[in-house]
């Protein structure tokens, strides 16, 4: 599958491919006149919030997958805005918290594997979120983003007027995704994903800073018209995340582990080593399918031990 291809792709790539001007990738610290072909071989671009998580889940792709490379792994590119590691056919990377932050990661790296010649990337954004009927611990499998108004879109104001983009996700990876959880005998749900731009009012918490305009009963109402609608967690990019990735022809998924269920509260009261189980368990969910995946085309891993 071609990422970006014509009629989505901006024609300055074209020009760049073709030797008129460099382009900057500013915020991975890479830019065209240096060599990216070590990126061809990309197969997974995985994802998260935090650069520490990045970090450790590349040394424990590194021991599953590419065992023979020099631990501890050094980041590629620089490191100001995020953190990314190459492991084999995998590039781990941090995108930071909320909508902006990743949108600036993707646009630049889907330029990046462009810029490669990669084909076939899957982009797949690993975290945590709050669950809606979701008991912490289980593992959720995004078939769309929404919008905090629940509408499957991801609205983005564009030269001052509001533009929306579909952010449905890609339902074969998705199935691939949830398969994977019951191999592995994790709790699992699929289901719709609302991203916010925010974590207390945005996502109709009571335990901000701020007085709020709604009460508990108006957070419960709302909470399960959204589960009514299919919504089974709620996290802080889930429908840009989907609408670009439908729009740049790329293969996207969304795999949360639940820290909370918020139709039974707000308060995250999970202990430390929980919370870092619950975050580990999205990862292995991932990493098994991407393990079934290279084996179907026929590169499997050159260490086979579980993480």
């Amino acid at each position: 599958m071609e990422i970006l291809p014509e009629g989505r792709r901006n024609p300055m790539i074209d020009k760049v491919v073709s030797g008129d001007g460099m382009d900057i990738l500013y915020h991975l610290g890479l830019d065209t006149s240096s060599d990216l072909s070590q990126f061809s071989d990309t197969r997974f671009v995985v994802m998260g919030g935090s650069s520490e998580r990045a970090a450790s889940w590349a040394e424990q792709l590194r021991q599953r997958f590419a065992p023979t490379l020099k631990s501890p792994l050094s980041p590629f590119g620089k490191t100001e805005r995020f953190t990314m590691f190459k492991v084999g056919p995998i590039i781990s990377a941090s995108h930071g918290i909320g909508m902006p932050s990743m949108r600036v990661l993707l646009h630049e790296m889907a330029k990046l594997m462009r810029y490669a010649g990669a084909h076939d990337v899957i982009f797949i954004r690993v975290g945590t979120s709050g669950g809606i009927g979701s008991d912490p611990g289980t593992i959720i499998v995004s078939t769309t983003g929404m919008m905090g108004t629940l509408e499957p879109e991801y609205e983005l104001i564009e030269l001052g007027e509001r533009r929306r983009y579909p952010a449905r996700l890609d339902d074969g990876v998705a199935e691939g995704l949830f398969c994977a959880a019951e191999r592995l005998g994790t709790p699992s749900v699929k289901g719709a994903t609302v991203g916010t731009d925010d974590f207390y009012e945005g996502q109709g918490r009571l335990d901000g800073a701020l007085q709020t305009s709604y009460t508990e009963e108006d957070k419960m109402k709302f909470l399960c018209k959204a589960y009514e609608a299919g919504v089974r967690n709620i996290e802080m990019e889930a429908p840009a995340f989907g609408s670009f990735c439908l729009q740049a022809g790329i293969r996207g998924a969304i795999v949360c582990c639940s820290i909370v269920n918020r139709l039974k509260g707000d308060q995250i009261e999970s202990t430390p080593d929980q919370l870092s189980n619950f975050s580990v368990d999205a990862q292995r969910v991932v990493t098994e399918y991407m393990e079934q995946i290279l084996l179907q085309a026929g590169c499997p891993p050159t260490k086979r031990s579980r993480t």
